[in-house]
C-alpha cells in the first residue's frame, strides 16, 4: 500500500504553476506532435552550429600541433648543433659520429711512463 501512496502522491503533487503532475504528463503526450516538429529547425540549427565548432577547434588544433612540432624540430637541431660545438671544443675538432653509443668523455690512453 505505501508504494501506491508513493505513486499517488508524485502523480497528483503541484507543479510549479499548481497543476498536478499527471495533467502536465498527458498534456506533454497530447502536446508532443505538434511541438516536436516545430522544434526541428531550432534542433537542427543547433547541431549545425556544434558541426561548425567542432571543425574549427580540430583546424585550430591541427595548426597548434603543425607549430609544435615545428618547435620542438628547431629546439632539436639548435640542441645538436650545441652538442656538436660542444665535442668540437673538447675534442679539437668534431669527430664523426658513425656510433650512436659513443660517450662524450675523451678515450683515456695508456701513457707512456717517464
Amino acid at each position: 500500500m505505501a508504494l501506491l501512496e508513493t505513486v499517488g502522491e508524485v502523480l497528483f503533487e503541484k507543479t510549479i504553476f499548481g497543476i498536478p503532475n499527471i495533467v502536465v504528463g498527458v498534456a506533454a503526450v497530447v502536446a508532443a506532435p505538434v511541438v516536436v516538429p516545430a522544434l526541428r529547425p531550432v534542433t537542427k540549427a543547433i547541431v549545425k552550429g556544434g558541426m561548425i565548432a567542432a571543425d574549427r577547434t580540430k583546424a585550430t588544433l591541427g595548426a597548434v600541433a603543425e607549430r609544435t612540432k615545428v618547435a620542438f624540430s628547431e629546439a632539436g637541431e639548435r640542441w645538436g648543433d650545441l652538442i656538436a660545438e660542444a665535442r668540437a671544443e673538447v675534442y679539437g675538432a668534431a669527430p664523426a659520429v658513425t656510433n650512436p653509443a659513443q660517450t662524450l668523455a675523451p678515450e683515456v690512453t695508456d701513457a707512456p711512463a717517464t
